[in-house]
């Protein structure tokens, strides 16, 4: 009796009870946001459509398709009528204002918010070669390099993807969904559900090393935190106690943890190479490159290209001031290189050698000093005993002569 009248008591005391009535006169209640307007929006300026599908990309509804349009000679957005919720996201995306809702376009130009969209992106910094190709992509201008680094700003990118096709390795960019990271959430709640009440069963030892975080891909989700039994500092990003579960890198939802990822190229089908009779060796080609393919030979001082470190992102052919990188097979390629390499590899076993043998010389040279320097010293010291010695008689010969006078 004493709790009921505790509840109700808690309950007039909030003032659930007006709320309650208050709630279907709540002006917010009947009036519709002004967003919804239930008329779909329309393609008004189609010749200004840049086809890069951040309509369809912010569509809860998946309601716009990319089709061909054989006047426009491009793709451009269809709406179905019948799927649309008329949330007027297509409207706020568009980087060109192709579209148009009543008056929405004009409503919320200029205003400060994150594009909607369903992926996002990022750009994974250990597998980055730092091309720039993803820059220059960007149909919006939102990626930019900051401190080595390039960047996406995830509040104004619209997710067309052009960065990921301009990229030239392998998930150098990392793309995630709302879905997958709700999935993710769950799972680690469970977890760590199991984990509070003793029931989480941890196989030690299921990954080879200790992981680490990549500090731009970290979102800061905590889900690594709370399924990790042993302990992560996430204003660190660091991994400070570990038994090597590999929970943390499963439910990772932008692999921010991770023990090892190669780069990878995606393209092997050409290759670049340095005409050297073109080349002026300003040795530009050898700073731009983010993937140690470019060496100086040792021959002739002119950088050349390693074909099976080259990742063909661009970059060395598109800042060399005369023009002498060229693309070609990846088979004329290596022959062009086959001579350098080969140079390079003698040489360095040459140097390798010599390194060794100046080592070894200098330790010889070092003893025999030691050697020398000893038995120097232990000659003096006779030296000195003997003409101690002679002294010594002269003075009793000089003693014995003047006693017997």
């Amino acid at each position: 009796m004493a709790s009921s009248l505790w509840y109700l008591y808690e309950f007039a005391r909030k003032k659930w009870i007006k709320r309650f009535i208050d709630a279907k006169s709540d002006k917010s209640s009947y009036i519709p946001p002004e967003r919804y307007r239930k008329i779909p929006p329309i393609v008004k300026f189609p010749e200004k459509c840049i086809s890069c599908e951040a309509c369809k990309e912010s569509c809860p509804a998946f309601a716009v398709e990319m089709v061909y349009s054989e006047e426009y000679n491009k793709n451009l957005p269809v709406f179905d009528e019948g799927s649309c919720i008329a949330c007027a996201n297509c409207v706020e995306v568009c980087p060109t204002g192709v579209l148009e809702m009543d008056k929405h376009r004009i409503e919320t130009e200029g205003l400060f918010f994150d594009k909607p969209k369903y992926h996002n992106l990022i750009i994974d910094e250990e597998v980055c070669v730092r091309c720039g190709n993803c820059e220059r992509a960007c149909p919006i201008n939102v990626i930019e390099r900051k401190e080595g680094k390039y960047v996406i700003n995830m509040a104004l990118c619209i997710s067309c993807k052009e960065c990921v096709k301009a990229c030239p390795i392998e998930n150098a960019i990392i793309i995630f969904d709302e879905k997958t990271l709700k999935e993710k959430i769950d799972k680690a709640f469970e977890i760590k559900n199991k984990k509070t009440i003793g029931k989480l069963e941890i196989k030690e030892n299921a990954i080879e090393e200790i992981p680490h975080i990549v500090n731009g891909l970290c979102i800061s989700c905590g889900i690594c935190k709370d399924v990790c039994v042993g302990e992560i500092d996430l204003k660190e990003k660091k991994v400070v106690k570990c038994v090597k579960c590999g929970l943390c890198i499963e439910l990772c939802p932008t692999t921010a943890i991770r023990i090892y990822k190669p780069i990878i190229s995606k393209r092997k089908d050409i290759c670049y190479v340095i005409d050297e009779d073109l080349c002026i060796g300003c040795r530009i080609c050898y700073k731009v490159c983010g993937a140690g393919a470019i060496k100086i030979s040792k021959e002739t001082k002119l950088p050349y290209i390693v074909p099976e470190l080259c990742v063909r992102g661009g970059a060395c052919a598109r800042e060399c001031p005369v023009e002498a990188i060229k693309i070609v097979k990846p088979e004329e390629a290596e022959e062009a290189v086959k001579v350098r390499i080969i140079e390079d590899k003698i040489i360095e076993s040459i140097e390798a050698d010599l390194i060794l043998y100046t080592e070894k010389y200098g330790k010889v040279k070092e003893e025999i000093e030691k050697l020398s320097l000893k038995k120097l010293k232990e000659e003096l010291k006779k030296r000195v005993y003997e003409e101690n010695k002679r002294i010594k008689e002269m003075k009793r010969e000089l003693y014995d002569k003047g006693n017997n006078s």
